[in-house]
């Protein structure tokens, strides 16, 4: 059994891991996903989050164990999934990789994902947002 614990912001990058999980996983994997809103809980960052979570119930959850969890009490993302990874020893981490900078700032990845990279002792796997040219 594997167990994954998967960072989400919206539900573009849901679609892109469920994709990246469905090749991988089997009937014995256990998927945590997460929703952590950095600022507060703004009704709209709530109900794109929700959607974001429901993308992961949709498509995986019919045949593997998904958990899903919003987190609204303005967290640090990073922290939040790093934070489930350590309190489930958790056998891998899936993260978007957004390409939506320059060449130049491609170099440096987004906040979170660096945290996360930085900071963690499980694997990482980031799923490429953007269709690769």
């Amino acid at each position: 059994m594997t167990r994954i614990v998967v960072g989400t912001d919206s539900a573009e990058t849901s679609e892109k891991i469920c994709d990246y999980l469905r090749s991988r996983l089997d009937g014995e994997d256990e998927v945590h996903v997460l929703n952590s809103l950095h600022g507060g809980n703004d009704e709209e960052m709530v109900a794109d989050g929700q959607q974001a979570l429901s993308v992961f119930r949709e498509r995986l959850g019919g045949e593997f164990d998904v958990e899903t969890v919003q987190n609204t009490d303005a967290s640090d993302p990073a922290h939040d999934i790093l934070t489930a990874a350590d309190e489930l020893d958790a056998d891998e981490i899936a993260i978007g990789l957004t390409q939506k900078r320059s060449p130049a700032q491609k170099v440096l990845f987004g906040s979170n994902t660096q945290s996360v990279l930085m900071q963690t002792r499980h694997p990482v796997v980031g799923v490429p947002l953007r269709k690769s040219k």
